[in-house]
């Protein structure tokens, strides 16, 4: 792989999905076999991991479960960056947001109340968009236009539906601004000429595929010991439970015994919780551990019996 800065080179996404990985990048990417035919990103997210792999593999394929994510990400693939944010502009005039890019801060400033940016002057048309993106029946490109622009206006920038499939976040205090502008140019141009692939199902499809030693998987599903909002039973997608767990590591046994490499991304330990089924199966198959540095500095090989209050790492079932 080539020797780059990540930090100043990596394809952006617009997404803030719930456990990017866009500042694991430097960690996480160097682990990964230098030669890769094709890569899985088996629980994709956001795909901060999958978007920054392409120069080093012929096919990328990102999967999820989340429907429209991947919908979401299938659109800024194939619209142009001008017909989204033409769109964009559109529904943000039409429901009176604010326009920070286009008309600068100065004149919202008025509704600016401490700490809260622009909740104040979105809240009514923000819960208007909101309520008009949950009853239409819109196409899935325009649709996934009018999610970009509630995720650029919700609370955290966060993609959260409920268990009727409703997007249930509140407003935030952000706005279509030049962050996500720049973000969505990073993704467009990083994209372009690319073969890569989203693909709605749940991970376990991977089983289905016809992969060969030179392909390479990755997962970074959800955590077991998290209180992320994916481990919410009111969310749209069950909560992961240790159920779902078995069924990953059954999944990357699958791969494991076809002579198929993976990396996992997991927390081994966290504020007095700890993965027991995870910590197990790691022990039962030998894999190699690499603890991952919390504050994004660095990363090096651990025993797996090292004790810390929490322990992100990525695991591997092949020699680095």
């Amino acid at each position: 792989m080539t020797n780059i800065n990540l930090f100043d080179n990596y394809i952006k996404t617009p997404l803030n999905y719930t456990g990017n990985k866009s500042r694991l990048l430097e960690q996480i990417i160097p682990l990964f076999p230098k030669k890769i035919n094709r890569f899985i990103d088996m629980c994709c997210g956001g795909a901060s991991i999958g978007l920054n792999v392409i120069n080093q593999s012929q096919e990328v394929v990102c999967i999820d479960i989340n429907r429209p994510l991947i919908e979401l990400l299938q659109t800024l693939q194939l619209f142009s960056e001008n017909s989204i944010i033409s769109k964009a502009e559109e529904i943000i005039y039409s429901f009176n947001l604010s326009d920070t890019f286009n008309k600068g801060y100065s004149v919202y400033k008025p509704y600016v109340e401490g700490n809260n940016g622009f909740k104040k002057y979105n809240k009514n048309g923000y819960e208007k968009l909101r309520t008009f993106f949950n009853s239409s029946q819109l196409e899935t490109g325009e649709k996934s236009i009018y999610l970009l622009v509630l995720l650029s206006f919700c609370f955290n920038n966060d993609i959260r539906f409920n268990s009727s499939g409703k997007f249930n976040m509140p407003v935030g205090k952000t706005d279509f601004n030049a962050s996500i502008r720049e973000k969505l140019h990073s993704f467009k141009q990083g994209i372009k000429n690319k073969n890569i692939k989203f693909y709605f199902s749940d991970f376990s499809v991977v089983k289905e595929f016809e992969l060969s030693e030179n392909d390479f998987v990755y997962c970074d599903p959800p955590y077991l010991i998290s209180n992320a909002v994916y481990n919410n039973s009111n969310c749209q997608h069950s909560a992961w439970t240790e159920y779902q767990e078995e069924r990953l590591l059954d999944t990357l046994d699958f791969l494991s015994q076809k002579g198929i490499r993976f990396a996992l991304s997991n927390i081994l330990s966290k504020e007095g919780a700890n993965n027991t089924i995870l910590q197990k199966w790691i022990e039962k198959n030998n894999f190699s551990v690499v603890d991952i540095e919390y504050h994004y500095r660095s990363s090096s090989y651990h025993k797996i019996n090292r004790k810390s209050n929490e322990r992100e790492v990525v695991i591997l079932n092949y020699d680095n």
